[in-house]
């Protein structure tokens, strides 16, 4: 077992990197403790038990840069957020091909995954062609392996939460087999203080480079929608549907690759993964649900994974007319070629059942019997 390491020393190793020392806002230090207490008790391999905890460093180290930046550049605090709009649903239904086709208008701001990893100094509108970070994403984009299992465009939109729960020690840690005590505390903390950090960081990255309308997507915002509201209050919802009995095989399938990864040979038990997923999805439609009705109703659009497949036109001029916009002949086009592009089987199969991590077909549809009446699934 890896001995814990203080969250002193982190904060220590962050300040000594940042060359400051003033973290903004309250609300990230427990998460910081949490985390480093977890990953000291899970079977983590040497190297990446380092990596985790100086990935902890890393995003402190950021926050630092982001605080002292704000500072000097107050004006960016005046910048206005437009929406945003939020793509969510459960994991692996369509929730990364209905933000990339999205991600085409140009009428969006989304977030790349090398300003979200680094987002000091925010992009320049014009000039991201030659920025370092965007020249060596495209670069690490031609040894990505998995693109059967998730899509991946160093110029394309990629989850917020992944990026940036980790500025306010909120992350989820999903790449890891976290202990059942992290999870229940991140399930039932309040988000708030990432939210409001988030919108911070948004605005830093648009501060250079418009336009100010967020299209943003992750899953388990699903878990937030109050705390969302809150915080954007003219946000509005498209939420991605797909049969729970696909998607929750898929999301244990891409977590036991990524589990198996990180950690010892012999460690982890692929049939303990199934239940567990099972479980915190089935738990995170129900919160979304039923926040998605005191929030409001009209704020959401629901889209079926299989109309964005087989139907990306009609779907898409749906979500428009939803937002009282126009799908143009040139976003025709473009979603169009997208969709020719990534269809179900360009990249290779990504093969799996519910019975090899310990659940059923019909385990799986019980859990979740009143979303699957509800939208048709």
């Amino acid at each position: 077992m890896t001995g814990t390491i203080l969250s002193e020393d982190v904060i220590a190793k962050a300040i000594a990197a940042a060359g400051t020392d003033d973290f903004g806002a309250p609300g990230w230090r427990e998460g910081l403790e949490r985390s480093l207490d977890a990953f000291a008790r899970i079977p983590l391999k040497p190297k990446v038990y380092a990596a985790s905890v100086d990935k902890l460093v890393f995003d402190l180290a950021t926050r630092l840069r982001i605080e002292q930046w704000f500072k000097d550049h107050p004006e960016c605090a005046d910048s206005q957020i437009e929406g945003p709009l939020f793509v969510i649903g459960l994991p692996r239904t369509g929730t990364t091909a209905t933000v990339g086709m999205m991600a085409l208008d140009e009428h969006f701001r989304f977030m790349r995954p090398w300003e979200g990893s680094a987002p000091l100094p925010p992009p320049v509108a014009g000039q991201e062609d030659t920025d370092p970070r965007l020249i060596a994403a495209r670069a690490a984009a031609g040894d990505y392996d998995k693109p059967h299992v998730h899509l991946h465009d160093p110029d394309g939109p990629e989850e917020d939460l992944a990026f940036l729960a980790g500025l306010d020690m909120h992350s989820y840690h999903g790449a890891y087999p976290m202990p059942r005590d992290y999870i229940d505390w991140w399930l039932n903390a309040d988000f708030s203080s990432f939210y409001a950090y988030q919108r911070r960081v948004l605005q830093l990255l648009q501060s250079r480079r418009p336009p100010n309308l967020w299209l943003l997507k992750s899953p388990p915002h699903l878990f937030r929608l109050h705390e969302i509201a809150r915080e954007y209050p003219e946000a509005r919802f498209v939420m991605t549907h797909r049969d729970p009995v696909k998607v929750i095989a898929s999301v244990s399938s891409l977590h036991t690759m990524l589990h198996e990864e990180r950690c010892l040979p012999g460690s982890i038990d692929p049939l303990t993964i199934g239940p567990h997923h099972l479980a915190l999805w089935a738990e995170g439609m129900r919160r979304g649900l039923a926040a998605r009705a005191e929030i409001g109703e009209h704020r959401f659009i629901d889209v079926k994974n299989d109309d964005v497949v087989r139907h990306p036109l009609q779907t898409f001029e749906r979500i428009y007319d939803f937002l009282g916009m126009a799908v143009t002949p040139e976003l025709q086009r473009k979603l169009q070629e997208y969709n020719s592009r990534n269809a179900p089987g360009n990249f290779g199969k990504h093969a799996y059942t519910p019975e090899q991590y310990g659940l059923t077909r019909q385990a799986i549809r019980s859990a979740f019997g009143s979303y699957i009446e509800r939208f048709g699934l």
